[in-house]
């Protein structure tokens, strides 16, 4: 019984401190959203080739209350573009719609930036393009059925 009584208490104080640490968090980890991106603002990059140096870039959404998650991103035809698979299921692609700036952290450097959705571009010319820089993805129909894209613009 006394080992309960500790391992419960051990749990709730666990809870309480993972809790506090979520309040408090800036990026995002992983699969969890962050707020405000850490890290030095720098201005608009005229090309964003050295994107391809990561592998895995953070998106800050809503200015007024940030929301940030880790995504990919690639270029295709010059433009960089940040896909969403799922893009209607996703809190982070709804406060893109509703609001286009967004601030971009690739590294320790983050920049200020719009993201605009896209439905012209040629899905298969598309889906190209990420398998190249990204070969581990599945692009089977089943998984970018609900691909969405936004092109990255300067503000």
């Amino acid at each position: 019984m006394k080992i309960i009584k500790i391992l419960s208490h051990t749990i709730l104080t666990l809870a309480f401190v993972a809790y506090i640490a979520y309040q408090f968090r800036t990026d995002p980890i992983h699969m969890f959203s962050g707020k405000r991106l850490s890290g030095d603002e720098f201005s608009y990059p005229s090309d964003w080739a050295f994107s391809n140096d990561y592998s895995r870039i953070a998106v800050e959404t809503r200015p007024g209350n940030p929301h940030s998650v880790t995504t990919i991103c690639f270029i295709h035809e010059g433009n960089l573009y940040i896909p969403a698979r799922d893009g209607s299921g996703k809190d982070w692609t709804q406060y893109v719609l509703a609001d286009s700036r967004v601030r971009l952290k690739m590294g320790d450097r983050v920049y200020p930036a719009a993201m605009h959705r896209v439905t012209t571009l040629q899905r298969n010319d598309v889906l190209v393009t990420i398998l190249t820089k990204y070969p581990q993805l599945d692009s089977s129909p089943e998984t970018t059925g609900d691909l969405w894209l936004f092109r990255v613009s300067d503000r």
